[in-house]
């Protein structure tokens, strides 16, 4: 009896089909390792907190521990609100309050709603509360001020440049300028609604 072709194995083809099995398997797993290590990627990268990177500029001398009397050292910084740059001395002429804060920081969280209601307050006679947010997060820092009702402008302090150079050892600490950018008081720690209301008075009255 003759064998017929079909009955012997073709060396050549049956070496092809050994090898395209395997590559075929190889391609498909290194192509799902690929998609679960972007996916992983993608996941750790949304969960990642983004911290802030503008750098503010500050110029002057650097404040003692009891600055008051001393002239604020003069600051350029990226808003929160827009991303534009604004300078302190652009408020020269106005009596201003100057609070450290950060949305880490608990402390601040105490006294967030209370410096939200008094800058609608004194608005109205020509205050301008200017908040400096430390080390911060952005979404961290968005979430706070909607929460808090803050509708006045803060500049970022990523570096923590501005509060090195005003003494900053803690947050909140809060500073009252008069229109001529001397220091009138400052204040460590939560403030409530009267210290605020004294403070600001004093200030009016010092110029």
């Amino acid at each position: 009896m003759s064998i017929q072709e079909h009955d012997v194995p073709d060396v050549e083809t049956a070496a092809a089909e050994d090898e395209v099995v395997p590559t075929s398997r190889k391609g498909a797993l290194i192509g799902f390792v690929t998609v679960v290590v972007i996916a992983v990627g993608l996941f750790a990268f949304a969960l990642f907190p983004r911290y802030q990177t503008a750098t503010a500029q500050v110029s002057g001398q650097r404040l003692s521990a009891d600055p008051v009397g001393q002239s604020a050292p003069d600051f350029s910084g990226v808003r929160l609100s827009d991303g534009s740059t604004m300078k302190l001395s652009d408020l020269r002429g106005k009596t201003v309050v100057v609070n450290f804060w950060a949305s880490w920081c608990t402390t601040c969280q105490d006294e967030a709603a209370t410096i939200a209601a008094a800058e609608k307050k004194w608005r109205a006679k020509g205050v301008v509360f200017l908040g400096i947010d430390s080390h911060d997060t952005n979404a961290g820092a968005a979430t706070y001020l909607k929460n808090y009702g803050i509708e006045f402008d803060s500049v970022i302090d990523a570096d923590q440049n501005i509060g090195a150079q005003y003494g900053v050892t803690g947050l909140p600490e809060t500073f009252f300028l008069d229109t001529k950018g001397t220091i009138v008081q400052k204040y460590i720690s939560a403030i409530d609604t009267a210290t605020i209301d004294q403070l600001v008075t004093a200030t009016l009255k010092a110029g």
